[in-house]
């Protein structure tokens, strides 16, 4: 088994990250206010982010296979820190824009170098309670991330939560220095995406990844907004939403034993099942406003599931190249939310969130079939009932 310490500082890498992504979203009517602007130019600011995730994602974390993983976590920290304090001290929305497309670059070297890692240093045999754990860390930046926002820039205002974060960013460079270095293989290569997608297993495990993804963001990003005004409710209903699927999303770690045993090629399937069939329920769940404070618990139970069964998939898909792969899962991860928010916002506002919630359903049950009709082939190829 991993030791638990370069666990816990994975899990607290991916908190950090977590929580600065999630803490802009609270404070966009006082950033307008700051910097005498509209909240449409504040939200370029998170368009920004998510482009410098996916510019990184695609530059940087090829390399990562060759780089020493603890120091690009690290370096990749620095830079973090030091651009939120460029957000902190913005005197134009202009300027947060460029700070928030730096920590979006920052954080696209972080993230696959934070699963490329885990992956490293754990046995195949308990992978995926490894990477269970460090996935935790989101849901530590779901359940705390945006109150901790709304807390701090009460007492502090905007620009102090902003510089109070990129504190706790510098804290994670020691941190990386932690962390385990693991010599790169001696032929390891530049992981270029071409020869990562020729991998036996890649394309179906990023197909899933983006199935999975944009059926998240295309229900999760609407789904305060339609509750909110079918129960003519105030933001605490989107608050206790994040809370409880942070809560159900954390409280799964306990069946990653299970995902080990069974192997996460065979529970992708019915992970993926699971979500595509809470995405049917979700619309009926939020008729009451009592049940949809509390349903998103069992939403976070089955997409840690599948989220755990597809980042292990990938990462076993080839260590030589892990940083590669795990670049390209985080690439795919912000298309898919770009994607999201561009097609999926015009179904929103002509068909409602039903309409919304029952297209990521069949987009799930596509890659549930996709990823579970080889293994029935294989089952009939060898004559097994």
């Amino acid at each position: 088994m991993t030791s638990p310490r370069p666990l816990a500082l994975l899990m607290l890498s991916i908190a950090a990250v977590g929580i600065q992504a999630l803490m802009l979203s609270p404070l966009v009517p006082d950033i307008a206010l700051g910097l005498s602007t509209t909240p449409k130019h504040v939200g370029f600011a998170a368009g920004a982010y998510g482009i410098g995730v996916a510019l990184a994602a695609l530059t940087a974390a090829p390399r990562l296979g060759r780089w020493p993983k603890h120091l690009a976590i690290a370096a990749g920290f620095a830079v973090l820190s030091l651009s939120l304090v460029v957000c902190g001290l913005a005197f134009h929305w202009q300027v947060l824009v460029a700070g928030q497309f730096a920590v979006g670059l920052a954080s696209g070297v972080i993230i696959p170098a934070t699963y490329a890692l885990t992956g490293d240093i754990s046995p195949p045999q308990t992978r995926a309670q490894a990477i269970g754990r460090v996935l935790f860390g989101w849901s530590i930046s779901m359940v705390i991330g945006v109150p901790l926002a709304a807390i701090l820039s009460a007492f502090v205002g905007w620009r102090g939560t902003f510089l109070l974060v990129a504190a706790i960013a510098a804290l994670m460079v020691p941190g990386g220095l932690m962390l385990p270095r693991v010599e790169a293989p001696a032929h390891a290569a530049p992981g270029r995406f071409w020869d990562v997608l020729r991998i036996p297993g890649a394309l179906l495990g990023y197909f899933c990844t983006f199935c999975y993804m944009i059926g998240f963001y295309q229900t999760y990003t609407f789904i305060g907004d339609h509750v909110r005004t079918l129960h003519h409710a105030g933001a605490w209903l989107g608050g206790a939403i994040a809370l409880s699927y942070g809560i159900g999303f954390g409280a799964a770690i306990l069946g990653d034993r299970w995902i080990d045993r069974k192997g996460p090629r065979r529970v992708m399937p019915l992970g993926l099942a699971l979500v595509g069939l809470n995405y049917l329920l979700l619309p009926f769940a939020a008729e009451w406003w009592q049940v949809i404070a509390v349903y998103p618990f069992l939403w976070g139970v089955v997409n840690h599931l599948a989220m755990t069964a597809i980042v292990s998939f990938v990462n076993s898909l080839s260590a030589e190249r892990r940083g590669a792969l795990m670049g390209l899962f985080s690439f795919t991860t912000y298309a898919s939310l770009g994607t999201a928010g561009a097609v999926y916002g015009t179904v929103y506002d002509s068909y409602g969130f039903f309409a919304v919630s029952f297209a990521a359903a069949a987009t799930l049950f596509t890659a549930a079939l996709s990823a579970g009709l080889p293994l029935l082939r294989r089952q009939s190829s060898r004559g097994t009932p």
